[in-house]
């Protein structure tokens, strides 16, 4: 259904401000268009078509509450789809085409492939890449810590070990993974942070770059307070971006040293953490009770 009346309705009397739940609304519809149509045209052009709505206020709204561009978003999800394509064991010009390109050219934006890795290595599990981990115990369960040479790629809590293990050879099957005692330093630095100790490590880590402004804020949170997510929009200058900022941390791949247990709702509530509400609570309360010390 076209949106282009409703907009009208719910403009104020200058004819420029749209409602938050109209705004909401739009992006939302926007994101299912462009996940229902990642390998066809979902362009503004197409946008501005299928829902009836100003181009130029598509892309604003959008990067006003998701923090990047549509297109940029339709980038991430044909990456997504790239990677299905791949690990289904299509050739390679296959599986780009079906993810809406007709060339590997747009891999490559910098110095690194936006998989991490080359479409053959990525589809041959990440083979010739190199990790090493180490595991242990912990008051929360056991955990799991994964170097490369640049830093820590993987950090995770979970209540079994072998559940740690298979979900970091999940992605690259075929990667060098070894349990190596040379990351025994950073896994130390670690254990020592969960009683009581601060917490710096190198890391290696990829991501959008929404997901990378939201990481290097939430670096920024001193050790023992909290931020919300909706302060953290701000810090990057997203302020309507909430949404955006929770599935960034979400998505963060090394938890604890990008410190994402540290943000919270706005009324105060502790909202949520991927390894579990629980772990988030200890953290927070242990954070809390040190830095008193400090």
């Amino acid at each position: 259904m076209a949106l282009s009346a409703k907009r009208r309705a719910m403009e104020d009397s200058s004819g420029t401000t749209m409602t938050n739940t109209f705004k909401h609304n739009l992006v939302e519809q926007v994101c299912s268009f462009i996940r229902s149509n990642t390998s066809r045209d979902v362009s503004l052009s197409a946008l501005e078509r299928h829902l009836g709505v100003n181009r130029f206020t598509i892309q604003k709204t959008f990067k006003e509450v998701m923090g990047i561009s549509p297109r940029k978003y339709a980038e991430e999800r044909r990456i997504l789809m790239l990677k299905r394509n791949l690990k289904d064991n299509q050739p390679i010009p296959k599986a780009i085409y079906k993810a809406g390109y007709n060339s590997q050219s747009w891999l490559y934006g910098g110095s690194d492939s936006k998989l991490g890795m080359s479409p053959s290595t990525y589809r041959n599990g990440g083979r010739g890449s190199s990790i090493r981990y180490l595991t242990s115990s912990c008051i929360l369960g056991y955990i799991l810590l994964a170097e490369t040479d640049r830093g820590v790629c993987s950090l995770s809590l979970a209540d079994s070990e072998d559940v740690l293990v298979q979900s970091l050879i999940k992605e690259y099957p075929n990667a060098e993974i070894e349990r190596s005692e040379k990351v025994r330093k950073s896994l130390d630095s670690v254990l020592k942070y969960l009683e009581g100790q601060s917490l710096d490590l190198p890391v290696d880590v990829r991501g959008t770059d929404f997901q990378r402004r939201v990481w290097v804020a939430l670096q920024t949170i001193p050790y023992g307070e909290t931020r919300s997510y909706h302060d953290v929009a701000k810090m990057i200058g997203k302020p309507s971006a909430v949404r955006a900022v929770a599935n960034a941390c979400a998505s963060n791949p090394v938890p604890l040293i990008i410190p994402c247990h540290r943000v919270v709702r706005k009324d105060g509530g502790i909202g949520g953490y991927g390894m579990g509400i629980e772990r988030k609570e200890y953290l927070l309360r242990m954070e809390r009770s040190n830095s008193k010390r400090r």
